[in-house]
């Protein structure tokens, strides 16, 4: 497994999530095509051949398909060169055999005869696991996956997850598992930021369980919801500059994680790197390479960088709040009336203070905003959880200036109580596109790596 792996939800033409759907490759433009050939062959020339999928990426599978008949072609590489992923979605009505005839079809799109890894995508919730351990009359969804890879056309078996902390938990300790993609970055846990005890915050506890169960550690998106790192603020920048860029750290904070995580040891085998063109792999491999080659020099100027951002982690508020201040808080999986993320909204307030992630914590709070509009008080939790399909990948509701949060703020110390109240208002001012503050330049994006759109993006 390379320590970087290609993703490839952002260099197909279209997510098939509203309009003409894309079910063919004569739907696809010729310099679609000819650009997601040329990032395959970039990442794997670079060393960089785990390519990650999924159903859920649109025209993803179809294309890499047929992008792979060229490569095994003309470029002389041989599919047992290659580490295939993808990954495929679960649902109520779903039955054991619907699942697994859903999985053959992935197979047969991406043309490769067998999937190294094979991801149930999205266990999100405890009705995700109800579906596939305990899913009665219908079949039990993981004995779909469990036979295809007696088969012979899966052969590890792992899922993805946007879960809040204690339903990943759950998922490792079924042992039904090789592997687990989550989100685990430098800058936070993206949906499960803000979970957690004195112990741990975010997805760490989770690292240590699936180390334990011996299972090999994916990590989604570390430059974009792990901070929107190829486009940093400037005082992210200030704080690697001159030995790294922040993507750098990024990964190497990854990389070094077992090392500089001390007594909290915790291994993650590869991180993702989601590739809209060629170049978007070159600042990643190049790290690699640097590690590799040079792994003294590599080391120290990390140490030097994460020296500094733990200085200004701990400075700015203290080290107590620094350390302690996810405890306590609810998401919204435990804020059964008004489905507050508000554990979330307290770690994007550090995030602006400390690092200036202004304009990452509004695409983050833009979701929140939108998943409020559709709350409705007058249903149950659960019906409004399943009410908006994206609301599981991406759940949570935004801060309403009228409600009383007295329960949902009940198990914060008293000591965190008012910064925690702060917290959720100073988000609702700024991460609105509606606020007219003066941004200070430290919170403003100093480049965007993105010289265009991605194609999914246009559509």
């Amino acid at each position: 497994m390379p320590i970087v792996s290609l993703g490839c939800m952002r260099f197909q033409q279209s997510w098939n999530r509203g309009g003409t759907p894309i079910t063919k490759m004569s739907d696809v433009t010729n310099e679609c095509q000819e650009n997601l050939v040329n990032i395959l062959r970039h990442a794997i020339h670079c060393g960089v051949n785990h390519i990650e999928t999924a159903l859920g990426y649109g025209s993803s599978e179809m294309q890499i398909g047929q992008a792979l008949k060229v490569l095994f072609k003309e470029d002389g590489i041989k599919r047992e060169d290659l580490i295939v992923q993808t990954k495929g979605f679960i649902s109520q009505n779903m039955s054991k055999n619907d699942f697994k005839s859903s999985i053959v079809q992935q197979i047969e799109r991406l043309g490769a005869g067998y999937v190294d890894l094979f991801s149930v995508h999205g266990v999100n919730t405890e009705d995700h696991l109800d579906w596939l351990f305990r899913h009665g009359d219908k079949g039990d969804l993981i004995d779909a996956v469990r036979e295809l890879r007696e088969e012979g056309k899966i052969r590890w078996i792992g899922f993805s997850t946007h879960a809040p902390a204690h339903i990943i938990k759950q998922a490792i300790e079924t042992d039904a598992f090789d592997y687990i993609n989550l989100h685990y970055h430098c800058m936070g846990s993206y949906t499960a930021s803000g979970d957690g005890d004195e112990t741990f915050e975010g997805n760490l506890q989770n690292i240590r369980l699936a180390n334990k169960h011996d299972m090999g550690v994916f990590i989604i998106s570390p430059y974009d919801k792990g901070g929107r790192l190829y486009a940093p603020s400037h005082k992210l920048r200030e704080l690697t500059l001159p030995e790294m860029e922040p993507m750098d750290y990024g990964s190497y904070w990854l990389w070094y994680h077992n090392e500089h995580r001390k007594g909290d040891a915790a291994r993650a085998d590869t991180i993702v790197c989601g590739a809209a063109r060629p170049s978007d792999l070159d600042q990643p491999v190049l790290a690699a390479l640097r590690m590799l080659n040079e792994p003294e020099a590599a080391k120290a100027d990390f140490e030097a960088v994460h020296s500094r951002i733990t200085e200004q982690r701990e400075s700015v508020f203290g080290k107590d709040w620094a350390d302690n201040w996810q405890v306590g808080l609810p998401n919204y999986s435990h804020s059964p009336g008004k489905g507050s993320q508000i554990g979330n909204m307290v770690w994007l307030y550090n995030g602006i203070h400390m690092f200036g992630l202004l304009d990452f914590a509004k695409d983050r709070y833009g979701t929140l905003t939108g998943n409020l509009k559709n709350w409705d008080k007058t249903k149950p939790w659960k019906e409004n959880l399943w009410a908006n399909m994206g609301f599981n990948w991406m759940p949570g509701c935004a801060y309403e200036p009228d409600a009383d949060y007295t329960e949902e703020l009940k198990d914060v110390p008293e000591k965190n109580l008012e910064r925690v109240k702060e917290a959720m208002e100073f988000v609702s001012k700024w991460c609105i596109p509606e606020c007219e503050e003066e941004v200070p330049l430290e919170w403003q994006t100093a480049y965007d790596m993105r010289p265009w759109p991605a194609y999914p993006e246009r559509s």
